[in-house]
């Protein structure tokens, strides 16, 4: 039993892990004054999605957002701070790896998956206790080891060891 339920563990994790690790286009953003919220925190002339991705998810940054050659990475509260803003508002062709890369004032912001991951992992992991208590409570039922069984046990034991004190005096 112990062995089946590790190798589901494993199995679940790994799942999860491989789902989550790809980023997600949230769409393009301005802020509300006019001018990208995100704080650039890399500058190249080869910028892609990608990079920009990749180099947030290291910051542990859940959201990165690309503009020209400029990537920036945010969090829930950054994204909050800005307006989705028309798609056709976002032209500005990334300098490698295809796609868009902001346009003016304007951001492409991506999921790195970084807060997606650890949200799963959770879900996840109180799903697997709640399915081994399940178990476990079905096994106590089986052996006959309820909640009554214990305290019957706890009650037996303590009787034995009142009777053992007073055959000692």
């Amino acid at each position: 039993m112990k062995v089946f339920t590790c190798t589901l563990l494993v199995v679940v994790l790994l799942a999860v892990a491989k789902q989550s690790s790809a980023a997600e286009y949230k769409g393009c953003y301005v802020k509300n004054y006019g001018e990208p919220y995100f704080p650039y925190s890399l500058v190249d002339r080869k910028m892609s999605n990608d990079m920009c991705i990749q180099h947030c998810r290291a910051q542990g940054k859940p959201y990165a957002g690309t503009k020209s050659v400029r990537c920036g990475c945010g969090t829930e509260e950054h994204v909050v701070e800005m307006t989705k803003a028309e798609e056709s508002d976002c032209t500005n062709d990334c300098k490698a790896g295809g796609g868009i890369c902001g346009g003016y004032a304007r951001l492409s912001v991506y999921s790195t998956a970084q807060e997606k991951r650890m949200l799963n992992l959770r879900e996840v992991l109180g799903d697997l206790t709640d399915t081994l208590e399940t178990l476990e409570n079905a096994y106590k039922r089986e052996m006959g080891e309820t909640e009554d069984f214990e305290e019957d046990m706890s009650e037996l034991e303590d009787m034995e060891a009142a009777g053992m004190a007073e055959d000692e005096e």
